[in-house]
């Protein structure tokens, strides 16, 4: 199925979800039964139920029709991360996660634009590297938290689905450890909190812009603005984009867990340097 046209069938099964399924618990997504439906590679979505199947963060299943496709609704609560996240003196955005579905659609994003591998900056319980690596991409993540770093560790083990998970702050790693050619970098942190990360990343890939070749950025937007917001254009990241020297490549709105009850999406700008 067409990128654009598989986003949106999964934004109107969140739509339908939101208004049929109701439910207390503050994380909640849907992951489509794979023998029922025809969006996605069947191996991927088992892999995907898998991800949820060992992840603590979720604690009840349900099954929901959505559209006459059979899927099961994981519902959960990110408290004990979440604040577990916020001692960190240096961690600019607090754990919250995008949804397992959003996460698989960008890394074929990834896949369609030419990049082989993905680092992930804050992985927090490693889902892009999880959809990555089972597409087939070689998949990194930086995370501070400890607890986080853990739980990922604990997800790749039990599932079998291999990627690198490093504990550290992603504004000190040395980033020379990484062979960043054809990588995509995911900053997962929004505008204004997450200026000091992209700027810290930016700066530390001019280091070896000479020996580098086809490098991405994906940032993370956001469609609703504070009213003194200092950048108002390109989803909170314009200004970073123009004084970076960014090209963007796609513009792609995805459910994630913070804008549920906005009802609008998250949009991700996959950008790379010129």
């Amino acid at each position: 199925m067409e990128l654009n046209q598989l986003v949106e069938n999964i934004v109107n099964l969140k739509n339908e979800y939101l208004e049929e399924f109701h439910s207390y618990n503050p994380i909640r997504e849907f992951v489509p039964v794979p023998q029922e439906q025809n969006m996605l590679d069947r191996s991927h979505l088992e892999k995907l139920h898998t991800f949820f199947k060992y992840n603590n963060i979720y604690f009840k299943q349900r099954a929901v029709t959505l559209s006459d496709i059979p899927c099961t609704s994981y519902e959960g609560d990110v408290n004990q991360f979440w604040l577990s996240s916020k001692k960190y003196d240096t961690n600019y955005q607090p754990f919250l996660p995008t949804w397992g579905l959003s996460a698989f659609v960008m890394c074929l994003a990834v896949k369609n634009l030419g990049f082989q591998k993905v680092l992930d900056i804050g992985s927090g319980d490693g889902r892009l590297l999880y959809c990555g690596s089972i597409l087939g991409l070689d998949s990194a993540g930086i995370e501070i938290d400890k607890d986080l770093c853990k739980l990922q560790n604990e997800i790749s083990s039990y599932s079998g689905v291999k990627y690198n998970v490093i504990h550290g702050d992603s504004n000190t790693v040395d980033y020379s450890q990484f062979n960043l050619e054809n990588t995509m970098i995911f900053i997962s942190a929004l505008p204004e909190l997450g200026e000091m990360i992209a700027h810290g990343v930016v700066t530390q890939l001019k280091r070896y812009r000479g020996n580098l070749n086809n490098i991405g950025i994906t940032l993370m937007g956001s469609q609703t603005y504070r009213k003194y917001s200092r950048d108002k254009s390109m989803y909170g990241w314009g200004k970073f984009i123009a004084d970076s020297d960014l090209k963007v490549l796609a513009n792609l709105s995805l459910p994630s867990s913070w804008t549920l009850e906005e009802k609008k999406e998250t949009p991700y700008l996959f950008t790379s340097l010129k």
